[in-house]
């Protein structure tokens, strides 16, 4: 893969890092208030951009993942970290979400994005 293309998967790997960091700060604001989140105006603009972004990444990082085989790191994770992160989008914004269930998807999310981060340092 090309300097040029590793580059942009670590922007994109870099970013899909902040926006799980954001889900959390979501989940914390509405789950310790009495506010609720506006459909429309909070919840689908974010899940939008972590869709949008992940669909730009997937394929970038799975022909990555192809090419350099890195350790640790598996085409099933990348599936489940898309299915994790689109859930998290959304239930990041919901009172009734179970802090548990939460912070584990966060932590797996953050686990296999920080492996994905290592390796592309590594390159």
């Amino acid at each position: 893969m090309e300097q040029q293309k590793l580059e942009e998967l670590t922007k994109q790997t870099m970013l899909l890092r902040e926006l799980n960091k954001q889900a959390l700060v979501h989940f914390k604001k509405y789950s310790e208030s009495e506010e609720v989140a506006d459909f429309f105006a909070d919840v689908k603009p974010f899940a939008d951009e972590v869709k949008d972004n992940l669909e730009q990444w997937t394929p970038n990082v799975l022909k990555w993942l192809e090419s350099k085989k890195p350790p640790y790191i598996h085409p099933q994770q990348i599936d489940e970290l898309v299915e994790n992160f689109e859930i998290l989008s959304v239930t990041c914004f919901q009172k009734d979400t179970r802090n548990k269930k939460l912070m584990d998807r966060y932590k797996s999310i953050e686990y296999t994005l920080s492996l994905v981060a290592q390796s592309l340092d590594g390159n």
